[in-house]
């Protein structure tokens, strides 16, 4: 999903019967644009029985198949203008972009793009399930009487752990599988390298199309980037099908998928330490099947907060005052939205109602003043929502804007926690491990101090 994959040869119409077009398609983080020497067409303007009148615009496209010089099917789909060139001397070329590029089959004109299954590649997924299907030995050889030893030899062995189960509402189905890449196993080598990984598959008892798959890896790339504490990148999304298959084998045909996931970034170099993270695989099992269950059902009614809080997240370089009022309004909506007969209420009282849904967690938060922290949340919010120069005094800036921002997040994450049923112990146990309240007592104690250094 991420590297850059270029694909060259002939790209046509399904509906066409003309000549295919020479081109190369480039695909880079999702992003897909397909350059070709010609063009598929002008928009048409207006249509007589005696002539027909065309826009200098291209044609847009709701679909084109093509073949790559190794001979794999690809079908590009939406397709409209990104540019045409005329070259002189040279020949006129025409670029396109396309909402989804799918690798691995080609789809006829009219035939909607549906899929049983779905294989997500994730970074942290594998430290996140907290299983490993390695065994490791080291022996050791004594050197005296001393309690001195050298080192002899080592052995690694993998087998590949069962795969983990969890169901869903409606049928739905996920499973996590895992496999061992390794480098240097085959010959002589002075360096050999096993890596086990985890694959997220996720089954439907009925056909999904695409713009489904498109909210199902947002949905669990969030619920991952919650748990694991920073954004996760989604490396790699296949589809399957049970009548796509290979020849005439009953081996399903992977389709590779590729599209542009909104701030998806690369992989980090390191693995996520899983006790940085807000919860585990293995702590929220055996029950993992609800607490999934419970974050998909309230996709619909808390999707603004979401997009608040992870679009936040996903943009780490945003500026500080903007990261403030994000969360500042996604705590305002999440009480909005929780509410069975949503009234109106001012800022003060959805934040207290929010910080009333564990006081012991609260407390740790905010501090043992709750009406202060209220009073400066909301002149803060109103002066950088309005920028009244009234306010400005009575609003928190530097270190004591970062800290509150942070607390604002911590709210959101265990308000979210909380709707994953969560009890309010475990959730303070979950955010004291992540190092929440450490954060926050260390930014405390400077604005504490900056305070003291501007009084005398």
């Amino acid at each position: 999903m991420l590297e850059r994959h270029e694909y060259k040869g002939p790209w046509w119409p399904p509906d066409d019967d003309s000549d295919p077009l020479p081109g190369t398609l480039a695909v880079e983080k999702g992003k897909a644009t397909l350059e070709v020497i010609g063009d598929f067409g002008r928009e048409l303007i207006s249509s007589s029985e005696r002539q027909q009148t065309y826009s200098l615009n291209l044609e847009q496209k709701p679909r084109l198949l093509g073949t790559s010089t190794d001979g794999k099917p690809i079908t590009l789909e939406g397709l409209w203008e990104a540019g045409s060139k005329i070259h002189f001397p040279g020949l006129p070329t025409a670029d396109y972009r396309t909402r989804a590029v799918l690798v691995g089959r080609h789809f006829p004109e009219g035939e909607k793009i549906t899929f049983d299954e779905i294989a997500i590649g994730a970074s942290d997924l594998n430290a996140w399930t907290r299983v490993s299907g390695f065994s490791t030995s080291i022996e050791t050889e004594d050197l005296d009487d001393q309690g001195h030893s050298a080192f002899v030899g080592a052995e690694a062995r993998y087998e590949a752990p069962e795969e983990i189960r969890i169901d869903l509402a409606r049928g739905e189905e996920i499973a996590i599988s895992f496999t061992c890449q390794s480098n240097g196993l085959w010959g002589r080598s002075d360096r050999v390298e096993m890596r086990q990984e985890a694959a997220l598959r996720w089954r439907f008892p009925r056909p999904i199309d695409l713009a489904s798959v498109f909210d199902k890896v947002g949905q669990i790339r969030n619920f991952l980037s919650l748990a694991v504490g920073r954004p996760v990148s989604i490396t790699s999304v296949a589809g399957f099908k049970s009548t796509y298959k290979l020849g005439n084998s009953d081996t399903l045909r992977p389709i590779e998928l590729y599209w542009e996931i909104p701030h998806n970034p690369e992989p980090p170099e390191n693995a996520r330490d899983p006790r940085e993270m807000l919860f585990t695989l293995t702590e929220i099992e055996p029950d993992a099947s609800t607490t999934i269950k419970r974050w998909l059902a309230r996709q619909d009614r808390l999707e603004p907060v979401f997009n608040l809080y992870f679009g936040t997240l996903y943009h780490p370089n945003l500026y500080l005052e903007v990261r403030f009022l994000a969360f500042a309004q996604a705590l305002e909506t999440y009480d909005f939205r929780c509410r069975r007969k949503p009234g109106s209420k001012s800022l003060a009282e959805r934040t207290r109602d929010v910080l009333g849904q564990c006081r012991a967690v609260t407390k740790r938060i905010v501090g043992p003043d709750t009406d202060a922290f209220i009073t400066e949340f909301k002149n803060t919010r109103n002066y950088y929502t309005h920028y009244n120069p009234k306010l400005e005094r009575k609003a928190a800036k530097g270190t004591a804007l970062y800290l509150l921002t942070l607390q604002l997040q911590t709210i959101l994450e265990m308000s979210f926690l909380a709707q994953l049923g969560f009890p309010c112990r475990t959730v303070e146990g979950v955010l004291e491990r992540a190092g929440r309240f450490a954060e926050i007592e260390h930014f405390r104690a400077s604005v504490a101090e900056q305070e003291t250094d501007e009084a005398h």
